[in-house]
């Protein structure tokens, strides 16, 4: 296992995030640690990949690992346009022992994968283990994606802006850096700094402490995220329809400080989700009941979804889609074989359909000139009747 150490820099181990310069909480006296640093397996500007280890397979613009590194190299990319795919592995760089530099206790805090002044960098599923507060560093970048990583620190942003983190176990912490979307994650941990238009929506929130942030934009205008607390906040809280949202905004509280210091910034969760966003499972639309009926009559369209869902309709003959809250009846159709399909999109963004069903109209049956003259038959006997029925009794 090879180690190198790292500049001699001194760090405060109880305020490692002040590596960023816009921090919202007050620095802490410990006493110093010298940092050491794994050597980095380093994918360069030109695309080419120094030391060449064999741990990561280049084909075209994707680099794979093609292993678990474990407390060997940590991974720095610099090249922009990549595809760079953990393919389930582990980057641990959380190097444990006891070290020492010039009589200074010493300890390894890489990040596992350092993203540095790039655009258009995708990391991919990748488990991650650091001493750092960091797991992931993604600094002076712009549209990278950060999809499907497993962490046990944070994703940490710095002076990045314009990037996406899904799918993701992880913290997050945006130091300095706007217009980032963090969305369909587990989030434990949350950290905002410098910035603008920083927006969480479809996530679920796992806080053990009061999240820090300056500003930030908590849902999208339709559906907000998943807080593990909100129906012991909220215990009359209560589903709307079959949104999955609850009727009560989520108020976020922060720490004494942060709504000290920025006490007008938005801090609500107009959509809170009633249960965990998931977007596991299957969709599954089914057709209950739909007869044959006469065209006077109209046909009933009974269906149900497994899911809570922001969209549902219905496709008639192949026709544009018909958007509908529930159950309806199909009226005005012609008389002939028709067929249906119901369509619904879930709250997590999936789609799915019914099996086709086909139904027939038929043409109502009018009055017959018989039916028609026996009932004018019967009106003018009665009214004869009657007419009778008075005079004798004026007589």
């Amino acid at each position: 296992m090879r180690k190198a150490f790292g500049a001699a820099t001194f760090i405060l181990t109880l305020s490692f995030s002040a590596i960023a310069s816009v921090m919202l909480v007050d620095y802490v006296v410990a006493d110093p640690v010298f940092a050491l640093q794994l050597p980095k397996i380093t994918i360069n500007r030109n695309g080419n990949i120094t030391p060449e280890t064999g741990y990561i397979h280049k084909a075209g613009n994707v680099y794979t690992l093609t292993a678990d590194i474990i407390e060997e190299y940590s991974i720095l990319i610099q090249c922009s346009n990549i595809i760079f795919d953990g393919a389930g592995h582990l980057i641990d760089v959380a190097v444990a022992g006891t070290f020492s530099v010039n009589d200074y206790p010493a300890a390894y805090f890489d990040a596992g994968i350092n993203i540095v002044d790039v655009n258009n960098v995708t990391v991919k599923n990748v488990e991650i283990s650091s001493n750092s507060i960091y797991s992931i560093q993604l600094q002076y970048s712009s549209n990278c994606q950060i999809l499907g990583v497993t962490t046990d620190k944070k994703v940490g942003l710095f002076e990045s802006s314009y990037n996406n983190i899904a799918e993701s176990n992880t913290g997050i912490s945006i130091e300095v850096g706007s217009n980032n979307q963090i969305t369909r994650n587990n989030i434990n941990h949350v950290f905002i700094g410098r910035g603008s238009s920083n927006i969480f929506f479809k996530n679920n929130f796992y806080l053990t402490d009061y999240p820090e942030f300056s500003a930030a934009i908590w849902d999208n205008g339709f559906i907000g995220n998943y807080w593990s607390n909100y129906t012991i906040k909220y215990p009359n809280a209560s589903e709307i329809g079959n949104t999955g949202i609850g009727d009560t905004p989520y108020f976020i509280e922060r720490t004494p400080w942060a709504t000290s210091k920025y006490p007008n910034q938005m801090n609500i969760d107009h959509y809170p989700l009633i249960h965990p966003f998931d977007p596991s499972g299957t969709l599954e639309v089914s057709v209950l009941k739909l007869e044959n009926a006469t065209q006077s009559e109209g046909c009933r369209l009974s269906f149900t979804v497994n899911k809570p869902t922001q969209w549902m309709g219905y496709s008639l003959d192949g026709q544009d889609n018909v958007t509908v809250n529930g159950n309806v009846t199909l009226s005005g159709l012609a008389p002939g074989v028709h067929n249906v399909t119901v369509y619904a999109l879930d709250i997590y963004e999936a789609s799915s359909a019914s099996d086709t069903v086909i139904f027939t109209i038929t043409k109502s049956e009018p009055f017959t000139a018989v039916l028609v003259v026996a009932i004018s038959a019967s009106v003018i006997a009665m009214s004869v009747g009657l007419l009778l029925y008075f005079k004798k009794r004026k007589h």
